[in-house]
């Protein structure tokens, strides 16, 4: 069987994201009832970090734990990996034949992509900084699926990323290019909303508008917040600045605030039923307004929580079937026959 890295939004089919999503949905659903399948029973995740991480370390961690399985925690800074020391391709090697899958969060999606090329198991990206963030943004299609009004389908939602699109320059968009090019595929109405100066790369609109073509949903750049306001079913923001990025703060908030904040005044113009998203962490009373972070149009805490059952999901997607393959090579009298020799071997009888 063919091992699968999670790594880019591209790679994948409209339907292979919809297979995610009911894989997700009943894991969730499972955990509501207080069952937790122990389906990678005795499999081990090397998490290779060197960035500071909340929602997605904890969320890949808890995550194996609850399927069965057990999660290793790497900061790079303590590996035999990076400039002047190991290769990506060695540690690739070293650590798929040590584990059952990795998790990799790093500046560079070069580095996530040559990890993928050389590992004999299943890599999944955590985030390349300013590039990709994948199970996010799959996290974020999945909370949409369950907040939308009912009756209403993917294919008919309009969803607007508002403040730093781009990925350009000082801009760190990251999350807004991955959603893009995700919900572009699921044929979704995205709308890029922000100041000439932190709109999206040129390149990723003109992919987002050709999958557009194809899936029949609607590319929208707009430079107003207000103009699309009263189509918008979710509204979604991201830091403007965090770690390592501190000394732009001030040009920040020159650029963004308060035009691009998501406050009162912006929400009044919406359909009630409007909901606000960020994928935190946040600055609070800026990118979004407290009266607005924390009231019942806010869906920020759940859709933290869906990163967890995001990621229960694409591990199981991706892991499940490559230890079900690995089973069907032994029967139970194999097991027993190595039980035996080992019992001989170490116990002496």
């Amino acid at each position: 069987m063919e091992v699968r890295h999670f790594i880019e939004t591209d790679d994948f089919t409209k339907e292979e994201y919809l297979e995610m999503l009911k894989v997700i949905r009943t894991l969730k659903d499972a955990e509501r009832k207080g069952i937790r399948l122990p389906l990678l029973k005795d499999q081990s995740l090397a998490m290779m970090f060197d960035q500071p991480s909340t929602r997605t370390r904890v969320s890949f961690e808890a995550a194996m734990t609850q399927l069965g399985g057990h999660a290793l925690y790497l900061e790079t800074k303590t590996l035999h990996c990076g400039e002047d020391r190991e290769t990506i391709k060695d540690t690739a090697q070293v650590l798929s034949g040590m584990c059952d899958a990795i998790e990799i969060r790093t500046e560079s999606q070069d580095t996530i992509i040559e990890l993928a090329k050389y590992s004999d198991v299943p890599v999944f990206s955590g985030m390349s900084s300013k590039c990709m963030h994948p199970t996010q943004a799959l996290c974020d299609l999945f909370t949409m699926t369950e907040y939308m009004e009912e009756g209403k389908k993917i294919e008919d939602l309009v969803y607007m990323f508002i403040g730093d699109n781009s990925v350009l320059g000082d801009n760190i968009g990251g999350v807004c290019r991955t959603e893009a090019r995700l919900l572009s595929k699921m044929g979704v109405t995205f709308i890029s909303c922000a100041p000439e100066e932190a709109e999206m790369a040129p390149e990723d609109v003109a992919y987002c508008k050709a999958e557009m073509e194809k899936s029949g949903g609607k590319f929208i750049q707009t430079n107003d917040p207000y103009e699309y306001i009263d189509q918008v079913d979710f509204i979604a923001t991201d830091a403007w600045w965090y770690h390592g990025s501190d000394h732009l703060k001030d040009k920040k908030i020159a650029t963004f605030y308060p035009k691009y904040a998501v406050n009162r005044e912006l929400l009044a113009k919406a359909k009630p039923s409007v909901k606000v998203m960020h994928n935190l962490p946040g600055n609070r009373g800026y990118e979004i307004a407290d009266d607005v972070w924390d009231s019942e149009q806010s869906i920020l805490i759940p859709q933290a929580e869906n990163r967890l059952h995001t990621e229960k999901g694409l591990l199981v997607y991706f892991m499940y079937p490559l230890l079900k393959e690995k089973e069907a090579l032994h029967t139970e009298d194999d097991i027993a026959y190595y039980k035996d020799a080992v019992d001989k071997l170490v116990l002496g009888k």
